[in-house]
């Protein structure tokens, strides 16, 4: 028996005397077998000792015949075998093909899709070249075009297998290499669309422009395998080395008629199973890119959720400056602190959840200040820091933050004492506790800290807008409200009295033979004087009622809701006050008597200068009487 490996021709037969043989067509074939090895004719028996057969053969192109005179139970077992080894090949193709479009689907990374592209098209190339893929009804369309679409598989073989080296080992690749690269993609594109246009003419032409770029694309892996080693890159120093024994393998069979003879099957199949050995490992390098894809996942998982946290974080930051700013403005000493650092912790526990959180100060602006989150732990607080009150006032004043971990009945905490800014011998912290021995992260640490250099920051600002506000709104020399605050004040005590209906008193007071204390003792001791009785008439007043200085030795008292009766008592009140001070300058008895008027809102006066005209009416009406007494509006005037 005759048997031939299958190769691209048009038509195979062999004659003999008196006998032809049956005609093979490569592109159409006419076999039982799925996968046929190669093509078969059993000539008669010879009648002598020799018999003459004549091959006939028509091809586009060279193609290299080596009929092989064999056993029939030989030719079975060859065709057995191809059959096997074309199966072999096609199932792993078939099955890197799926595996890399499930991997695109699940990771929607494109290398799988140029990977699936790959395979796919080796697939198709491989079957072309074993003649397998016109056995098909759905792919026999593609004998056709004969050894030209042959060809063109080639050319989108070697288009796949440079687009997924590309993205292997090609982010190392220079400027002048991106350049050759895409010129060789246009002309393989170009030759393409020439083999698919199967002009006869050209048929050698493209052949060999085929081959060329199929070289081409050999020496340019090897030097892409050749970065990936470089890089590192996984499968990179196994990928090279099966690269050019296949290349190796592939050019033994385009070129070494020795080496078909000598195994047909080998010499077919060797650069096939190259390969595919060559994408299965491509597969293992690329399914790594999985665990890199992850990882990538993991890392902008994590940069957008810190992201996110900075700019929570620096929202809160801002809101809680905000509300510094707008809780804090009216506020006067003592209150600022207070209200600060509890908007503070407002603010800071939601991005950090603690146990407990404190505010401790002595000497804070010259007071004390203790703010405790939740309210129901103060009881606990305050004893803790009776207890613990000398070893936190040295870390305190060490102006470090720390944290430290601490035990007692309610099981392991961790503490972080962050300090404020307290001038000595003042000390303050921030004591934050949480449950268990776990600490605080750095970066809560650095949070904690920058809301409370921000909480002070406000705080030191406010105190020092209610200072300067209160500087404007006080006489420097008296201590009480000066004459601008006092018009303010007294206006709106007006408006509200009249809208409401209700009563409201004032009461001017006058210092008595005043410029006689400053002509006999001097300025200094009327000053003293003017302090002594600005003093006494404020505790006089009591609560509710605004005091200020009305300018020179004259005071003004305001009495919201107060009627004339009861404006009456507290005049007589402030009148007794001065008179029972004991003055002294320069050991000399100084003594002091004021004159009082007071005046109460009438019905339909819609003034309040009209009001504070009849007080001052009154106040020379006691001063007519001799002074020291007090003289009420509605009973002198009418």
């Amino acid at each position: 028996m005759v048997w031939v490996p299958r190769v691209p021709v048009d038509r195979l037969q062999f004659t003999g005397t008196g006998w032809t043989g049956p005609a093979h067509d490569f592109f159409h074939p006419r076999v039982a077998q799925a996968f046929p090895g190669g093509f078969r004719s059993v000539p008669p028996e010879p009648a002598g000792p020799t018999l003459d057969l004549a091959l006939e053969v028509s091809a586009d192109g060279r193609i290299g015949v080596l009929p092989l005179l064999v056993r029939e139970d030989h030719a079975v077992m060859l065709e057995q075998r191809a059959s096997a080894m074309s199966a072999a090949v096609y199932a792993v193709l078939l099955v890197l093909a799926l595996l890399a479009l499930a991997l695109y689907v699940a990771a929607r990374d494109r290398a799988f899709l140029r990977y699936f592209a790959c395979a796919l098209s080796t697939l198709l190339l491989l079957a072309a070249l074993n003649g397998h893929l016109y056995r098909f009804a759905g792919l026999s369309f593609f004998g056709a075009w004969g050894i030209q679409g042959v060809h063109a598989l080639i050319l989108v073989f070697l288009l796949a297998w440079t687009r997924l080296l590309d993205v292997y080992a090609g982010a190392a690749l220079q400027r002048q290499a991106r350049t050759a690269l895409s010129a060789f993609r246009w002309v393989a594109l170009v030759l393409v669309a020439l083999c698919l246009v199967d002009v006869a003419a050209l048929n050698q032409l493209l052949g060999m422009a085929t081959l060329a770029l199929w070289v081409a694309t050999g020496i340019a892996g090897v030097a892409w395998m050749t970065l990936a080693v470089r890089r590192r890159l996984a499968m990179a120093w196994p990928l090279l080395a099966l690269h050019l024994l296949t290349y190796v393998a592939l050019l033994a069979y385009e070129f070494s008629p020795g080496w078909n003879l000598s195994n047909p099957l080998l010499a077919r199949f060797a650069f096939q199973a190259g390969m595919v050995t060559t994408l299965t490992l491509f597969a293992v390098g690329l399914v790594s890119r999985i665990a890199d894809f992850r990882a990538q996942r993991d890392r902008d998982r994590l940069a957008r959720l810190d992201s996110e946290r900075r700019m929570a974080r620096e929202a809160a930051r801002g809101t809680f400056a905000h509300s510094l700013q707008a809780a804090l403005r009216t506020l006067g000493p003592g209150d600022i602190e207070w209200t600060a650092f509890r908007l503070l912790f407002d603010h800071l526990l939601p991005l950090m959840p603690v146990h407990s959180a404190v505010a401790v100060a002595q000497g804070f602006h010259g007071a004390e200040m203790l703010v405790v989150h939740p309210a129901a732990e103060r009881e606990r607080v305050v004893a803790d820091l009776e207890r613990r009150a000398l070893p936190l006032r040295r870390a305190a004043a060490a102006g470090l933050p720390r944290q430290e971990l601490l035990g007692d009945e309610h099981g392991a905490r961790t503490e972080a004492l962050l300090p404020l800014q307290v001038r000595a011998p003042g000390w303050g912290a921030v004591l934050l506790q949480r449950d268990g021995s776990e600490g605080f992260s750095a970066e809560e640490m650095a949070l904690a800290m920058e809301f409370t250099r921000l909480a002070q920051l406000h705080v030191e600002q406010a105190v020092v807008t209610a200072n300067l506000r209160r500087s404007a709104e006080m006489d420097a020399l008296t201590g009480s409200l000066n004459r601008r605050s006092v018009d303010q004040w007294l206006l709106r005590s007006f408006n509200e009295a009249e809208r409401g209906g209700q009563p409201l008193s004032v009461i001017l007071v006058d210092l008595d033979h005043f410029k006689a204390i400053n002509d006999q003792h001097g300025h200094v001791a009327g000053d003293h004087c003017l302090r002594s009785v600005a003093a006494a008439l404020r505790k006089a007043v009591g609560e509710g009622a605004l005091f200020g200085r009305y300018g020179g030795e004259e005071f003004i008292a305001i009495l919201p809701g107060v009627a004339a009766a009861a404006a009456r008592a507290t005049g007589e009140r402030m009148r007794s006050a001065v008179e029972q001070l004991d003055v002294r300058w320069e050991d000399r008895q100084l003594r002091l008597t004021v004159s009082v008027g007071l005046a109460t809102r009438r019905d339909g006066e819609r003034s309040s200068q009209d009001t504070v005209d009849r007080a001052d009416k009154a106040l020379y009406a006691a001063k007519r009487l001799g002074r020291n007494c007090v003289q009420v509006a509605p009973a002198v005037f009418t």
